[in-house]
């Protein structure tokens, strides 16, 4: 009988353990347009489904994290990504007007975020100053630390204060104080590499790193005589980084008027080298661009990880500006 239920109370567990990994959701589609296909995967891309109507998919994971979707019709690809956790969920998707519109029932994660967004929406809505800003972002910060949504949160305050080195730290401090089983989910640790290239790019020494041409020939950078230098860290798998390349151009004189030289530095590597050579030849971007190294990397050194991500710098070789924001370095430059 002590057997039995021993035996009966370690099947329930092993049950429970496995619904804790479970993930069943229920997909619900209402376009106006044909779809040709929709692709479901998650961001470390080691899930990934393609379907074209409703759809019922179910799959262990372990962690919660974020998951895109891609919905390709005839003429457009909508991206949208969304955070979920674990159990039966229930997606409804919208595609209407060339808009579309995810909805989940019964995640936690995805109804907080939901909740975020739209105080934090209201707030800059409302005109907030950046203290009342910064006050909610901490708030909500600490009342999730123990969520790896944090990491978004996390984000939020590091784009909102790219050069102010006090709250960058406050901002490690506390991540750095989180449970050490969320340390090691791979978002902490993203935002982590981020935050510590932030605080320590003031250390950025051009004179330790060449580049390549697309020649293959090394090459070194320097201000000479300009006011400003902007590296443009991106790749060609980027597509915001491709929108600020069109920007850009469209504002050559404006840089130029500003004595602003600008360098692209292109983290692409292996099979995608002849694809940035390609982007370069068909683009005809009037700036200089390089491809980093693949030892001894700018972009590896300053643990970059979020692209596109610019960083301004003075004569004296100060960093005036760092963001992933091209607004935050024309409102810099003057340019609008």
């Amino acid at each position: 009988m002590k057997i039995t239920i021993k035996l009966l109370a370690l099947i329930f567990a092993n049950f429970l353990f496995s619904q804790e990994k479970s993930l069943n959701i229920s997909i619900e589609i209402v376009t106006d347009e044909k779809i040709e296909s929709i692709n479901f995967q998650n961001f470390r891309g080691n899930i990934s489904y393609d379907f074209t109507k409703d759809s019922e998919l179910k799959f262990n994971n372990e962690l919660t994290e974020e998951y895109f979707f891609n919905i390709k019709t005839k003429d457009s690809l909508y991206k949208e990504r969304v955070w979920l956790d674990k159990g039966n969920l229930k997606v409804d998707l919208s595609l209407k007007s060339q808009e579309v519109i995810i909805n989940v029932k019964g995640s936690e994660i995805f109804n907080k975020i939901h909740e975020y967004k739209k105080e934090f929406e209201n707030l800059n809505s409302a005109n907030a100053t950046d203290a009342e800003i910064s006050k909610f972002l901490f708030e909500q910060l600490n009342k999730n630390i123990d969520n790896p949504f944090s990491y978004m949160i996390g984000l939020n305050i590091m784009f909102k204060n790219q050069n102010n080195r006090e709250i960058l730290s406050q901002l490690m401090n506390i991540i750095n104080s989180q449970p050490e089983s969320l340390k090691s989910h791979y978002t902490s640790g993203l935002l982590i590499k981020t935050l510590k290239s932030k605080l320590n790019s003031g250390n950025i020494k051009l004179s330790d790193f060449t580049f390549l041409d697309q020649k293959n020939n090394e090459q070194n950078i320097s201000i000479e005589e300009n006011e400003y230098l902007l590296l443009d860290f991106w790749h060609t798998a980027c597509p915001p980084c491709i929108k600020d390349h069109i920007e850009i151009k469209a504002l050559t004189e404006d840089f130029k008027k500003s004595e602003t030289k600008i360098v692209s530095l292109s983290s692409d590597q292996t099979n995608r080298i002849e694809t940035w050579k390609k982007y370069l030849d068909a683009k005809k971007l009037p700036w200089t661009n390089y491809i980093e190294k693949e030892n001894n990397s700018l972009t590896d050194n300053l643990a970059i990880r979020i692209f596109p991500t610019y960083i301004l710098l003075d004569k004296k070789n100060n960093i005036v500006t760092y963001t992933n924001s091209l607004s935050d370095i024309k409102t810099k430059l003057g340019i609008k």
